[in-house]
């Protein structure tokens, strides 16, 4: 059984809400270190609005529903449920099945930054892997169900890519490090 994550606490890094068998089996769980998100200076010194209604950040901060579903000809499909930013990170809400008989990595160098949202406009932001699993390693035949934390705010952007394992083959079969780019649906939250 896969547990549903609730709404999301401040924190950074990949939050495993549950882990399981893909036809059911033994449950495990685990959670990244969480940290407490400090309002950075503007550039005139004063602090950064408050997440609650702020224009500055897609879909004024609110959490904005997703429905992507991507399959890798690997075997691993990535699922993407919601999007919610905040002044100083983003995440989006992901579930990951790996239908092989190995493990896969969606972040396999993550010493690289070749995990990363990149903005209609350029700007990249990067993932912040959990200290306790930072190449998103998934056990085979089992699901990983959590957030994707980017380190900073989404501003009200109408496009943006997620990428993970950056230059990795979008189309291998047999790979155990999966290529993603995938355009995310955010026009509507751009207009709020």
């Amino acid at each position: 059984m896969i547990e549903q994550s609730g709404p999301r606490a401040m924190g950074v890094g990949l939050l495993l809400a549950g882990v399981s068998a893909c036809g059911g089996g033994d449950e495990k769980t685990g959670t990244a270190d969480v940290a407490t998100p400090v309002a950075a200076p503007a550039a005139d010194g004063a602090p950064e609005p408050a997440a609650g209604g702020s224009a500055s950040l897609w879909n004024g901060g609110a959490v904005g529903p997703l429905d992507v579903q991507v399959a890798h000809p690997s075997g691993v499909v990535l699922q993407l449920f919601f999007n919610d930013t905040a002044t100083t990170e983003t995440a989006i809400g992901m579930r990951v099945i790996n239908g092989r008989e190995r493990d896969v990595q969606l972040n396999r160098f993550n010493t690289n930054r070749n995990g990363y949202l990149v903005l209609d406009g350029g700007e990249r932001l990067y993932l912040s892997p959990p200290v306790n699993n930072a190449r998103l390693v998934i056990e085979p035949g089992q699901t990983m169900e959590g957030e994707l934390v980017f380190l900073g705010r989404l501003s009200p952007v109408g496009n943006a890519t997620l990428v993970l394992n950056e230059n990795q083959s979008m189309s291998n079969e047999h790979t155990t490090t999966p290529g993603f780019r995938i355009d995310l649906p955010l026009a509507a939250g751009a207009a709020q």
